[in-house]
């Protein structure tokens, strides 16, 4: 799809022939394209093309009593007395003799006309386009996201936010900013706003000085860009990262090819880990409400119990008739650790390579991992682990409310797990629950702060 350099060198281009001229026919091809005007062909019957303008991905053709707008979309290109061909869908004939063609592989393309007086409103007040980063001020731009949960990827694509830039540039800007596209509009600092808008103009001017990226189709007039050349991590899987040696990855955020380097751009894997009923699950839910991606090995663990085979191995090894009785099962390895271990043996493995295959899944700028049995199942594969924590008094309480259970129990069910002074001294950060929900949601928050 061309993007603000691309359509900023069409326009470049088209001011070069088109300037001064006077439309004396247009044929239509393709109704759709004309997307907003049955009298279309009649209106620009006569029309001078005083000059071309650019406003983000939007060409803007300014005539005696109209604005026409053109939006390429994903194939659409100009050509000058070109034969006419089935892709052509819009041809404007001049009085100079010339042709101007609209051509569209995929049709996708549209025209607007607009009175003249929208000129310089039309776009941002009916389409609400934001300005290109040259003319938007930082403070506009970083209030617009600063309390988001979108990714930043997602943010620089969005033409409400800031014109003109694509999925190519996006790329580029992040790489050059050291950014991961998958962080969040809430941890980017005002200091990171700065550095991407700075990179924003960096990277579009020069791709506008090298007449824009040619991957596969875009050319202007027949002209194809330069600044595929200077590209550093769009379209580079598998090469080496100019900076630091690390071969460049893809993986697709939101539906779109995302190409980072992974030490240029970190990201991180965080463990959440706690004692039973120490308001782990709590945590990890307002994670998920603030669109985090959690892998919650609970979860795998039930569906594991969902797979037969997973099930038959388990009844063989503790003599038990299938379908499995589940209270039956916990009973015993609660109350005996040889039998849990070889529940563990079993189950395990499993989770781990399951949380392996999520983590492939899920490129996240933070992945968290829910995983109450962290420290007693040795896992070893993130970065950092958060441990909620608790009293024991309070985990008593809670566990006896939320499960019915009699205190001998629950004290059973506790002591079935590493004990929380051992967790305190393996986990990398501890937040204590001894309050409200609200308190625990602040202290998470306050947390994240270190993500920034």
């Amino acid at each position: 799809m061309p993007e603000l350099p691309e359509v900023e060198t069409i326009r470049r281009n088209l001011n070069t022939v088109l300037e001064g001229e006077i439309i004396r026919e247009v044929l239509v091809y393709y109704r759709p394209i004309v997307s907003n005007d049955a009298s279309f062909e009649t209106k620009l019957k006569g029309q001078r093309i005083h000059k071309v303008e650019r406003e983000a991905k939007y060409l803007k053709f300014i005539l005696d009593d109209y604005l026409l707008v053109s939006h390429l979309r994903m194939e659409g290109k100009y050509f000058m007395d070109a034969p006419l061909n089935k892709h052509i869908h819009v041809v404007f004939n001049l009085s100079s003799g010339h042709t101007l063609s609209y051509e569209d592989t995929r049709k996708f393309g549209r025209f607007e006309l607009v009175d003249i007086k929208y000129k310089d409103t039309y776009l941002k007040d009916i389409k609400g386009l934001a300005k290109d980063p040259d003319t938007l001020d930082l403070n506009t731009f970083y209030s617009s996201f600063n309390q988001r949960s979108k990714t930043i990827k997602e943010i620089l694509l969005d033409q409400s936010i800031i014109g003109g830039i694509g999925n190519i540039y996006a790329n580029e800007i992040l790489y050059l900013s050291k950014i991961h596209p998958a962080k969040k509009g809430f941890l980017i600092s005002k200091d990171e706003a700065k550095t991407l808008l700075n990179n924003s103009n960096l990277v579009l001017n020069k791709a506008i000085e090298m007449g824009g990226t040619t991957i596969d189709t875009f050319e202007s007039l027949g002209h194809k860009g330069e600044f595929q050349q200077e590209l550093n991590v769009h379209g580079k899987t598998g090469e080496i990262c100019k900076v630091c040696g690390t071969k460049i990855i893809k993986f697709q955020l939101k539906g779109r090819g995302t190409y980072i380097c992974p030490k240029c751009q970190p990201s991180y894997v965080v463990a959440i880990t706690g004692g039973i009923a120490t308001g782990k699950s709590t945590a990890t839910n307002y994670l998920r409400k603030k669109g985090f991606v959690v892998v919650d090995s609970d979860e795998i663990v039930g569906s594991l119990y969902q797979d037969s085979d997973v099930l038959n191995l388990i009844a063989k090894t503790f003599k038990m008739e299938t379908p499995i009785d589940k209270a039956k099962l916990a009973n015993i390895v609660f109350h005996d650790e040889k039998q849990r271990k070889k529940l563990e043996h079993i189950l395990h493995p499993l989770v781990f390579d399951e949380i392996s295959k999520q983590k492939q899944l899920n490129n996240e700028h933070i992945l968290f991992l829910d995983i109450p049995l962290l420290f007693e199942s040795n896992y070893k594969e993130f970065d950092e682990s958060i441990l909620i924590d608790t009293t024991e008094a309070l985990q008593l309480d809670r566990l006896m409310k939320r499960n019915k259970y009699t205190q001998e129990e629950a004290l059973v069910r506790i002591k079935a797990q590493i004990p929380l002074s051992k967790k305190r001294k393996l986990a990398t950060h501890i937040i204590k629950n001894n309050g409200s929900i609200d308190a625990l949601y602040e202290k998470i928050d306050k947390l994240l702060e270190r993500y920034v």
